[in-house]
């Protein structure tokens, strides 16, 4: 937790710093987020959890220093504004007592993913009308997470916020971005209005897939691109789906123990990941896990229909993965092979 310390009381002190500079009606917005912050000490809060906290915060703080820049347009400043609020009331949600760790951990993503689309929508350069979409989006997820924690409101809003990952990804050529941002403000204005979004769901789930599919395959070796795809599978995946999936793939004592929070993974080698997980008595391991065996598990966890609104663009990397294992070792990765090949 040594570097997760450090970089808490960075953004803390930086926080404090901006008080002074930000209107003052977003003083109690950085109470709360300094407040968000310091309960994520805690060491019984999950690494990856906690990293989140870390990540939303920091991105926060950068929409703070286009607030405060006089040069900002007015119009531009008071939407920012609203923004900010809206998501750290979201984050404050997930630290209010009554939250269970399924539901603190999405509304953390969910705040995460929306914090980090407004450097798009702070960016002068970004078109009006693409900005009010992005800008709707954001306050109709993190509305809907601050009032409602029920499942299918948590479900929809996570799904929704891949897609501002998918947007907010450089790579996302102009035109899929525009189609998915349309569709994704649609399907966001029944969430907060409780309306059947199904149908708009739908729609919004296939321009995720064509505006990911719209990029080439990573060009990677196998180690990182299994990385890259494990990582993702450990953010947007619930610990309890991923303890079942992976039973078979994971160290005696995890499966005794039982693991808390699958937090990370690094290269170890060409053919393992060095995993670390916390269990569930707070004690933070690792164990090298080969690729062959983990990717495959992953790919039965996170089908290629729901790829996409799922983990966003970092799917590609699972794609690649499984093309890789394919290929050189005729491993196969349930339905990621296929669309791996389709995208080839």
């Amino acid at each position: 937790m040594t570097q997760q310390k450090e970089d808490i009381d960075e953004v803390t002190g930086d926080l404090n710093h901006k008080k002074e500079e930000v209107p003052e009606e977003l003083v109690p917005s950085l109470g709360q987020l300094t407040t968000a912050l310091r309960a994520v000490e805690d060491p019984g809060t999950s690494p990856q959890e906690r990293e989140g906290v870390i990540r939303t915060a920091q991105a926060l703080s950068s929409t703070l220093d286009v607030i405060a820049d006089p040069e900002t347009p007015q119009p531009l400043r008071g939407q920012l504004t609203e923004l900010v609020k809206q998501v750290t009331a979201a984050l404050d949600t997930a630290n209010q007592s009554g939250t269970s760790p399924g539901q603190r951990r999405t509304v953390t993503l969910v705040a995460e993913r929306s914090a980090s689309v407004l450097h798009m929508i702070a960016d002068r350069g970004t078109p009006q009308g693409l900005r009010a979409q992005l800008s709707g989006t954001v306050n109709n997820v993190t509305t809907a997470v601050t009032r409602d924690r029920h499942a299918r409101t948590l479900k929809l809003a996570k799904s929704m916020t891949a897609s501002l990952a998918i947007i907010s990804d450089p790579n996302t050529p102009d035109k899929e971005r525009k189609e998915l941002a349309e569709t994704t403000h649609e399907a966001s204005s029944s969430l907060e209005n409780q309306g059947d979004s199904d149908e708009q769901t739908e729609r919004m789930k296939k321009k995720q897939e064509e505006a990911a599919s719209a990029q080439d395959l990573p060009d990677e070796p196998l180690p990182k691109a299994a990385e890259a795809c494990t990582n993702a599978v450990f953010d947007s995946v619930s610990d309890d789906t991923l303890n079942r999936d992976l039973k078979s793939v994971v160290p005696a004592k995890w499966k005794t123990e039982g693991v808390n929070d699958f937090w990370k993974s690094d290269e170890s080698g060409d053919d393992s990941l060095d995993v670390l997980v916390q269990l569930l008595n707070e004690e933070s391991v690792n164990a090298r896990l080969k690729i062959r065996r983990l990717i495959p598990k992953l790919a039965d966890t996170v089908p290629a229909s729901e790829l996409f609104e799922t983990l966003a663009t970092p799917g590609l990397h699972c794609l690649r993965a499984a093309l890789q294992l394919d290929q050189d070792s005729g491993v196969k990765s349930g339905s990621w092979v296929k669309m791996a090949k389709e995208k080839e």
